[in-house]
């Protein structure tokens, strides 16, 4: 009876869906904010609302009665990322995980999500704009600085589209009344960003993953392995500068607290910042090795990462079950 409920559910919800995508992409409003944001919003909804498999079955559905009614190769292909992207976040909200976690696992299935795209759609209409952009970025008098602006890019564009949707779908979550467990407490997190976020860090595994992935492509540079191949290429070195921004980030805050917790001074923190921020400018791959190193002896010394998580954890049960 539940699961033919969720199945029913599921159909409402996509018929809704197509009808609503055909009359904003028909009418031309529906570009840009609808396709970027809404879709994915609402197949997350659809999955906290009716599970995984419905959702899977609804968005193939949609995808292929909406192809065919506007008959635009593009728009078919925009959509089908806007809503993989609802499903991963639906995903990533309802798992045991931290919320730095989901943010890292969204931001590097991204990236390669839009190489794939890109295939994808210089398969069908012939034109890539990764190939293209490399063609021009070599005819440039700083190609290199030209690839960094281009790499960061494409990390930084599914990273914020993540993030957009998986808090956003939270939001809408609540006044649906659809958030429970997981979701609910990834809410209450969200929610209370200026209270606990600073104690929110990834897991050790994701770190320690991450920080591995960085040595392993730095590995390759010092060797001169390169790859010609633009899509490979993209999806290494972007999902370097994804795990880059987390382990600096991940490894700043803990050494922040640490020092706030043993010295109680503020000041101590200014001087810190100032010092990082100024050793990233002018040596930036020495810096990170330094700061991970120091992360991981306050992770043998005293467990910092995990202790965090318990405080997070602790303050958001307080707010749910207060």
């Amino acid at each position: 009876m539940n699961s033919t409920k969720k199945l029913t559910e599921a159909a409402l919800l996509t018929s809704l869906f197509i009808v609503i995508t055909i009359i904003a992409v028909g009418t031309g409003i529906g570009y840009a904010a609808y396709l970027d944001f809404a879709v994915p919003i609402f197949f997350c909804i659809i999955l906290l609302k009716c599970d995984f498999k419905y959702t899977v079955l609804s968005s193939i559905s949609a995808l292929l009665i909406v192809s065919l009614v506007l008959g635009n190769i593009g728009t078919a292909i925009w959509i089908s990322q806007s809503i993989i992207i609802g499903i991963l976040c639906g995903v990533l909200l309802t798992k045991n995980t931290s919320i730095i976690d989901d943010f890292v696992y969204g931001s590097i299935i991204g990236v390669m999500l839009m190489v794939f795209v890109d295939i994808y759609g210089s398969t069908l209409i012939g034109y890539s704009f990764m190939e293209e952009f490399q063609g021009y970025a070599n005819m440039l008098k700083n190609p290199k600085f030209i690839n960094i602006v281009f790499y960061t890019f494409i990390a930084l564009l599914p990273m914020g589209t993540i993030f957009c949707v998986y808090f956003l779908a939270l939001i809408l979550g609540k006044k649906l009344n659809l958030l429970k467990g997981n979701s609910k407490k990834k809410l209450y997190m969200m929610s209370n960003f200026k209270t606990c976020g600073r104690y929110m860090c990834c897991s050790k595994k994701v770190f320690y993953t991450c920080a591995s992935y960085i040595l392993f492509i730095e590995i390759l540079n010092l060797f001169g392995v390169k790859f010609e191949q633009t899509y490979i290429k993209t999806i290494l070195i972007s999902s370097e500068y994804v795990c880059l921004y987390f382990v600096i980030r991940d490894a700043f805050v803990l050494l922040q607290n640490y020092l706030l917790i043993k010295y109680n001074k503020v000041s101590y923190l200014r001087i810190l910042s100032i010092v990082v921020f100024l050793s990233l400018i002018f040596s930036f791959k020495i810096t990170t090795v330094v700061l991970v190193i120091i992360n991981i002896i306050l992770d043998k010394k005293i467990d910092i990462r995990i202790k965090q998580n318990i405080i997070v954890n602790n303050y958001v049960n307080k707010l749910i079950y207060r």
